[in-house]
């Protein structure tokens, strides 16, 4: 890659449909429901950071991980289009209700958890950022692929404390058929992620 514009793409167009921040809206929504608007913002704010925080350090020592265990590239990819399908499956068949979102805890720490893990930070978040690390071809990179990482949550942060203005533009009809569209998205990566690994341990050549 090697360009940090290329880089910032790169990410921003792997994370964003693995975080959706869309679809996210109405779980946040359900869980700060009895929050004032200052309370909920607070809340906003530790989530994404505390994801930023959580994907920085996987991207930062994503190769170390792999190398001290010796985990090869094609076995991420593989596993993380395995989880990242299953993710996909689960959004694109998966209706959201706010209804069923209701019964969560409103603690105090649900920034953390559920909001920054796993709901933003999860598993194939951290998997997509290991591929990312992994994928490098200099430390040039990295810049790029953590501004990429800080706009998806930016975003993220933006629909948060809009919420109540995106759930009634979108309605909870329109906010079902983008994590939907997500969920397709989030597939679609995920066999090219499996695709890719296969190709990478086998030597196989890849077309397109």
């Amino acid at each position: 890659m090697n360009d940090v514009a290329v880089s910032l793409g790169v990410a921003f167009a792997a994370m964003f449909p693995i975080i959706d921040p869309i679809g996210n809206v109405p779980t946040f929504l359900a869980l700060t429901g009895s929050m004032d608007r200052a309370r909920r913002r607070s809340v906003a704010l530790k989530s994404v950071a505390a994801a930023l925080v959580i994907l920085a350090v996987f991207l930062a020592i994503g190769n170390f991980i792999l190398e001290y265990f010796g985990i090869s590239l094609a076995a991420v990819e593989v596993v993380g289009g395995l989880v990242f399908g299953y993710m996909g499956w689960q959004m694109l068949f998966h209706s959201i209700e706010l209804a069923d979102l209701e019964q969560h805890e409103t603690g105090p720490d649900i920034y953390f958890t559920p909001m920054a893990f796993p709901l933003l930070a999860g598993p194939g978040a951290l998997a997509a950022v290991l591929a990312l690390s992994n994928r490098a071809d200099s430390w040039l990179d990295f810049p790029g692929f953590l501004i990429g990482i800080v706009l998806v949550l930016a975003v993220a942060y933006l629909l948060f404390t809009q919420g109540d203005r995106v759930l009634g533009l979108l309605g909870p009809r329109g906010i079902d058929l983008m994590n939907r569209l997500m969920g397709l998205i989030v597939l679609l990566i995920a066999a090219e992620f499996v695709f890719h690994g296969i190709a990478d341990e086998f030597g196989l050549a890849r077309f397109g």
